[in-house]
């Protein structure tokens, strides 16, 4: 944790509280961004995700929220609404869909 604070620290315009930093790491493991191994009194914290799959795994995160909060039939309502605009971008969300679904 002090190396992240030491790193977020160098890079601010104003110093973050010892506080600030842990609550911030304890809610990117909370939501799995982050994994944690105790080492000695403290925990070293690691992304879960490399950076390029990050925004894949963010996204699914948003779908699966979108679903919970509005329903699937909203959700394919809009995938529907792709076909006609770029029915090329409707294809290519459809593979990403099913590859990314036999992954998961």
């Amino acid at each position: 944790m002090g190396e992240t604070r030491a790193a977020l620290n160098s890079a601010a315009a104003s110093q973050l509280a010892y506080t600030t930093v842990m609550t911030i790491l304890v809610r990117l493991f909370e939501k799995g961004y982050l994994a944690r191994a105790r080492q000695g009194r403290q925990f070293r914290y690691v992304a879960t995700f490399d950076e390029a799959s990050l925004p894949a795994a963010v996204g699914r995160r948003e779908l699966r929220r979108l679903i919970e909060r509005h329903g699937a039939a909203t959700v394919a309502g809009f995938a529907s609404d792709l076909t006609g605009a770029d029915s090329k971008l409707t294809a290519r969300l459809e593979e990403l869909a099913h590859r990314d679904g036999d992954a998961t």
